[in-house]
C-alpha cells in the first residue's frame, strides 16, 4: 500500500474551490492509496479564507471558529468527502471542531474511497490551552478496515501519550494515521517523542502529518513522515520518507510482509503482562473528576 502525509506547504488556501484543485493535482501525481493531512486543517482553510474576522491572536481566532463550526463543517466535509471520491483514495482530512450534545471535541475525520466517512476519532488528551478553549476529550479508540488493514487515527498531543498507541496496538492495529500541529521552533524537538516512538513501542505502521503554515500569529513547523519499526526501514532510522525543503510531503511503499516478519521475530505484544493493562479503564475511572475533559478511555483490548 502507497501512503502520503502532506503537510499543506505551498498549497493555495484562501479559496476552498483553489485548494481542491491544487490538492487533487497532488494526490494524481503521488498515486496513493492513503493520503493523511494535519490537525487544524479546518481552522487553516476556514482563516484563510477570512472567515473568523480580522484578528491577529489565534486564541481568539479559534474562539471564533468554535462558534462557526458547525455551519463551516457543512463545507469543509463535503470538499473532502468529494476528493476522496474522486481521487478513489482514503483520506483522513486533518481536524476540525466538532458540535455534539452542547460539547466541542477536536475531531478527525477519514473518508473512504466511495466518498463516506469510514472514521470519526476525538482527541482524547487535551492540552491545558484545549481545556480552557473550552474543548471536551473524546472518551473512545476506534479502529475501522482500510483493504482489509486495520486502521486507526490519532489526534494532535494524543500522540505524545503512550497508552493510546497501545490500546491502539492491543485492538489490532496495523496502521496509524497521525494529525498533528506542532509548533514552529523548539517544540518541533519533542516529534520523535510522538509517533516514531509509538511504532518503535508497537510495531505497526504510522502515516504522521504536521501542519507547516502560519495561522494568524502562530506557526507551525513539524515534518510529515511515514515511519515504520526500525528494522524494516533504511539505515534502520525508522522512517520509510521524511518530508524535506523540496518536498512537502512524505510517501512511500508499505510492505506488508516486512512487518509481518518483525513481528514474527520479536514479538513485542506477546511479551506484554495483559492482565496489567486491562485495569487501566478503571484506574482511569478512579481518577476522573466528574467533568468531560477527564473521563476514562473506552478500550476493548485483544492481545496479539
Amino acid at each position: 500500500m502507497r501512503v502520503a502525509a502532506i503537510s499543506l506547504a505551498g498549497l493555495p488556501v484562501n479559496q476552498l474551490s483553489d485548494y481542491a484543485a491544487a490538492l487533487t493535482g497532488l494526490l494524481d501525481r503521488l498515486q496513493v492509496r492513503l493520503a493523511v493531512l494535519p490537525a487544524h486543517t479546518s481552522f487553516f482553510l476556514c482563516a484563510a479564507g477570512g472567515h473568523v474576522g480580522e484578528t491577529a491572536d489565534f486564541v481568539e481566532s479559534y474562539r471564533r471558529f468554535m462558534q462557526q463550526s458547525s455551519e463551516w463543517n457543512k463545507r469543509f466535509l463535503a470538499t473532502h468527502s468529494d476528493l476522496a471520491r474522486s481521487s478513489g483514495i482514503y483520506l483522513v482530512a486533518g481536524t476540525t471542531v466538532e458540535q455534539a450534545d452542547g460539547l466541542f471535541y477536536h475531531t478527525a475525520y477519514c473518508f473512504g474511497p466511495d466518498g463516506e466517512i469510514c472514521c470519526r476519532q476525538r482527541q482524547t488528551h487535551l492540552t491545558r490551552e484545549e481545556r480552557s478553549l473550552g474543548l471536551s476529550r473524546g472518551v473512545e479508540l476506534h479502529l475501522f478496515d482500510m483493504d482489509g488493514t486495520k486502521a486507526g487515527l490519532i489526534v494532535g498531543v494524543d500522540a505524545l501519550h503512550p497508552e493510546v498507541a497501545r490500546i491502539f496496538a492491543l485492538q489490532g492495529a496495523d496502521l496509524i494515521a497521525h494529525t498533528g500541529a506542532l509548533l514552529a521552533g523548539a517544540s518541533v524537538r519533542l516529534q520523535p517523542a510522538g509517533m516514531w516512538a509509538q511504532v518503535q513501542q508497537n510495531q505497526f505502521w504510522a502515516v504522521e502529518s504536521q501542519l507547516r503554515g502560519s495561522i494568524c500569529s502562530r506557526a507551525f513547523g513539524g515534518d510529515c513522515a511515514v515511519i515504520g519499526p526500525c528494522e524494516v526501514t533504511p539505515g534502520s532510522t525508522g522512517y520509510l520518507d521524511r518530508q524535506d525543503a523540496e518536498r512537502p510531503f512524505a510517501a512511500a511503499e508499505l510492505v506488508e510482509a516486512d512487518r509481518s516478519r518483525i513481528r514474527s521475530e520479536y514479538p513485542l505484544l506477546r511479551l506484554l503482562h495483559l492482565d496489567a493493562y486491562r485495569v487501566l479503564p478503571q484506574l482511569y475511572m478512579q481518577d476522573a473528576r466528574p467533568d468531560s475533559c477527564n473521563r476514562p478511555l473506552a478500550c476493548d483490548m485483544e492481545g496479539d
